[in-house]
């Protein structure tokens, strides 16, 4: 409290301490958690239809469960480091950053020049959105107790919505406040019986939210007063009896054509009048909770579920499913509609793009950690926070999508010597889960002549240091490893030098290297390498393709040999290079001997992707 009285003290001339003068300019630019007041997760901007790839991250100090809200040139996101942080939306460089002492799990909602968010200690801020300075802030009471106690998965607090002057959020203290939106002050507060995680939405003069207490409420815009309450399923049920939570309505709900929507932890998703509170229909995945928000378009609705590990649409009339797409993970992530496309994140660290009207997979994008944070999309850039601390925008494909693929055949398992089994397996795992195609032998080939085709911009990282004979019969520059290289593929290779071990025909045991069948292939003179080990040292083109830290590698080649040279060994050799066969940016052959922790695939993913799913240009930015 002694941080928040500082800043208070600096408001000058308001006698209860709690905010300071609005700027003078003053914009109508507005956005907020579910695209507008009734919550229903339609964007009216450009999809992004093809994946190009990653156009910038930015790394805070804490899970982002935030969802971003984009006005004009800028991202508003919160972190669980406590920070509200505006982003430059073209470049993911912080322009400022606001300290609200607490987690913020709250989406932010930018109207009238201010941004207006909640922290997880149940206080409502408003900043101004072009400098992050200081307007006011409104002080809730603290949480109160679950009904069992041991309700858990209690990750977001209630994102403000905001109707001309009045702004609209719940607290962990069980109420729904009125604030006016210029100075913070109560216009009214409506009291229910358990925490409000859920958003509220506004349609008609009239707001709709839900409680822990397993109810949904509808009261009247101007006065709070209740109109009307709908008891689900869950209200009536004792969590400790089932030993998870039965109750609570952390769902969000949205307002469409007279119907309120919306899903609960008892294991439904509800259709309500909105008039009266009288139910149209509910479906159910059995006791899977309904965590995140419904998204309504064109007569469907569109939800996720935990445990039931799907992601579907029914009839928004019947609640009869229209489609449904196996996740295999838990969605907490609400859905945001944009044209023909739903975007929607998962536990398992997905970002999908899936098709609205088929269910159809269009694209997806991998991390490593869960994907809890809702999605926007603003002019063809879909922005989202993760787990792992980051804000992410992905850029839409400039014609045909890149197409990125890991190889790895279980077949030629003894072959391989880079690490060990258990090393493969965990390249395959990553690149996998990051959505990359998983290519044997024959589908090595298979794709490196589709690529040759149709031109396509692809990676194939070899998770395997072992070229089959589908693409390399022979240590030769015609083979169709090579001519895919030559037609501006791209390939990373992690492990020893391709084609220097020989092998009995037989038994298919090691009876000797070759250093000069690397060259043939290749076209990079190995002679000089050998198999001792080297601490190495980044170079600067290293570091700008993605590259971190130091590593212990085999010896390099000679720099005079290759295109670019991302690492040097001891003895001033490239131990991690390119070589470029004139193709486009960030095409050839990379050699890497670079793995195998978590931190170290993040690296050789950035060095895969540079300038074929990440734009050259495109820096990742640390919080300072």
């Amino acid at each position: 409290m002694l941080w928040r009285l500082q800043i208070a003290l600096v408001c000058l001339g308001v006698a209860v301490l709690t905010t300071c003068s609005r700027p003078d300019a003053v914009d109508d630019s507005t956005a907020m958690f579910r695209g507008d007041p009734a919550h229903t997760g339609i964007l009216a901007t450009r999809e992004v239809d093809a994946l190009g790839g990653l156009k910038w991250k930015f790394q805070t100090g804490g899970a982002v469960r935030s969802s971003p809200a984009v006005v004009g040139d800028l991202v508003y996101v919160g972190s669980s480091d406590g920070r509200l942080y505006a982003l430059e939306r073209d470049s993911g460089k912080e322009r400022w950053s606001f300290d609200a002492a607490a987690p913020i799990g709250s989406s932010p909602a930018v109207y009238a020049g201010a941004v207006f968010f909640a922290s997880r200690d149940n206080v409502v801020y408003a900043v101004d959105r072009l400098s992050g300075d200081f307007i006011w802030w409104a002080v809730m009471g603290e949480d109160l107790p679950f009904e069992w106690g041991r309700e858990g998965w209690d990750y977001y607090t209630s994102s403000p919505v905001v109707v001309d002057s009045t702004l609209l959020i719940g607290s962990g203290d069980g109420h729904v406040y009125a604030l006016d939106i210029e100075t913070g002050a109560e216009r009214w507060r409506f009291a229910t019986e358990g925490r409000i995680r859920s958003s509220p939405a506004v349609a008609d003069g009239v707001v709709y939210v839900g409680s822990a207490d397993g109810n949904l409420y509808a009261l009247e815009l101007e006065t709070g007063e209740l109109e009307w309450r709908f008891e689900t399923e869950g209200s009536a049920l004792a969590s400790a009896d089932f030993g998870f939570d039965r109750k609570t309505i952390q769902s969000s709900p949205a307002v469409v054509d007279g119907t309120v929507y919306f899903g609960s932890r008892d294991g439904a998703m509800y259709a309500v009048d909105a008039a009266n509170g009288e139910l149209r229909w509910r479906v159910s995945e059995g006791p899977s909770w309904m965590v995140s928000s419904p998204a309504v378009s064109d007569g469907a609705v569109y939800s996720g579920w935990s445990d039931a590990l799907i992601f579907h649409a029914v009839d928004a009339s019947t609640g009869e499913e229209l489609w449904r797409f196996e996740v295999g993970d838990r969605v907490f992530s609400s859905a945001a509609v944009v044209g023909a496309t739903v975007y929607v994140g998962t536990l398992s660290g997905q970002l999908l793009a899936i098709d609205k009207d088929t269910g159809q997979e269009r694209w997806r994008y991998g991390l490593g950690e869960w994907v809890a944070s809702s999605p926007t999309v603003s002019d063809g850039v879909v922005y989202f926070g993760s787990d792992d601390g980051a804000v992410y925008a992905l850029y839409e494909a400039e014609g045909a999508a890149p197409q990125p693929a890991v190889f790895w055949d279980a077949d030629s398992m003894s072959l391989a010597l880079y690490g060990s089994v258990e090393d493969h397996a965990k390249v395959l795992r990553y690149f996998e889960r990051a959505g990359y195609r998983v290519l044997d032998s024959q589908a090595l080939a298979d794709f490196m002549l589709a690529r040759l085709a149709d031109q396509t911009p692809s990676v194939i990282v070899f998770a395997m240091d072992f070229i089959p004979s589908s693409v390399a019969p022979e240590a030769s520059d015609t083979v169709l490893f090579r001519r895919y290289l030559d037609g501006g593929g791209k390939i990373v290779w992690l492990g020893y030098p391709p084609l220097f071990l020989l092998r009995d025909p037989a038994t298919r045991q090691i009876t000797g290297v070759d250093w000069e069948r690397p060259g043939r292939l290749l076209g990079v003179d190995h002679l000089r390498a050998n198999t001792d080990f080297y601490s190495v040292r980044l170079t600067p083109a290293g570091e700008r393709w993605g590259l971190t830290d130091w590593w212990i590698s085999g010896s390099g080649v000679d720099t005079t040999q290759v295109t670019t040279t991302l690492a040097l060994d001891e003895d001033g050799g490239a131990a991690a290079w390119v070589r470029s066969y004139g193709g486009p940016t960030g095409s050839g052959f990379v050699r890497l001997w670079y793995a195998l922790d978590d931190d170290e695939l993040d690296a050789v993913r950035a060095v895969a992707e540079y300038g074929i799913m990440r734009r050259e240009r495109a820096q990742i930015r640390e919080r300072e």
